[in-house]
């Protein structure tokens, strides 16, 4: 990550709590807060770190979260699709970041001397902190799947009732402004709250032809849109409130809900063009 934090013209300890980002970024920003604490780092070097931070962020959730679950609910071709682009939201992310560090921040040359007192100061912390955050991913793989199995399974019951039957008729001329069919209500209506319900509910009613996979794809794009947007009420901006302070917290939730929308509305505009 020293190579990337350099890029961005960031400061030593900010590549350490990028890299702290692949197993907990949790304990990274925490890192980051304490950089800024002591002089470290300022307020633009953690906004800047908190979008770069989207790299490492995108690979850990895509490999110990969404990957199991995608591929066994759309299949090795859709969900390669997806998770491409899901990645290549968080790489649109992180490059925003390090544009706005190359414009805003300067050449690590000019703070070499801060950047030694950050390695120091975290050389010895976060090989412990690394190894406690990877004791915690199994744990969190279990409940990942303890959401995921029953929300597959009661939608295999569903499809088969009246009931469902006649919700999809009802919404099914609004989904279609977007072209989208009836049954993608479930999928966007259970993935506000969690994108892993979404992707349990959707695989169903793609096994069943319900849905193209390409509208499969365009539906988690959609619902991606609404879910950042409950994510950053519910958990990103308490959090990074409690973490970085109220006025950091607030600006660094912001930059990050703002770009990535940005970026998955770019990603869901393409979709429809090539679909």
């Amino acid at each position: 990550m020293y190579p990337l934090a350099q890029l961005g013209h960031l400061p030593v300890g900010c590549a350490t709590s990028l890299t702290l980002c692949l197993v907990d970024r949790i304990a990274a920003y925490t890192m980051l807060a304490g950089l800024k604490n002591t002089g470290v780092v300022g307020a633009r070097e953690v906004v800047v770190s908190f979008l770069v931070s989207a790299l490492p962020t995108g690979l850990y959730f895509t490999i110990f979260f969404f990957s199991p679950a995608v591929i066994a609910s759309l299949g090795c071709l859709t969900g390669a699709v997806y998770l491409t682009i899901y990645l290549g939201i968080s790489l649109t992310v992180g490059a925003v970041g390090l544009l706005l560090g190359r414009l805003l921040l300067p050449r690590p040359g000019q703070a070499q001397k801060g950047g030694e007192q950050s390695r120091e100061a975290v050389h010895t912390s976060w090989r412990d902190k690394l190894t406690k955050a990877a004791r915690r991913t199994i744990p969190a793989f279990c409940r990942l799947a303890v959401v995921f199995m029953p929300v597959t399974f009661l939608v295999l019951i569903m499809l088969h009732t009246e009931l469902v039957g006649q919700i999809m008729r009802q919404v099914d001329p609004i989904l279609g402004y977007l072209g989208l069919p009836g049954p993608v209500l479930f999928v966007i209506t259970t993935g506000v709250l969690s994108m892993i319900a979404a992707i349990g509910t959707l695989g169903p009613i793609l096994q069943a032809g319900l849905v193209t996979p390409a509208e499969a794809v365009t539906a988690l794009l959609v619902t991606s849109v609404l879910h950042y947007l409950y994510e950053f009420w519910s958990h990103g901006l308490p959090t990074n409130v409690s973490i970085f302070g109220p006025k950091l917290g607030m600006e660094v939730s912001l930059a990050v809900l703002l770009v990535r929308e940005f970026a998955t509305f770019q990603a869901l505009g393409l979709v429809i063009l090539l679909r």
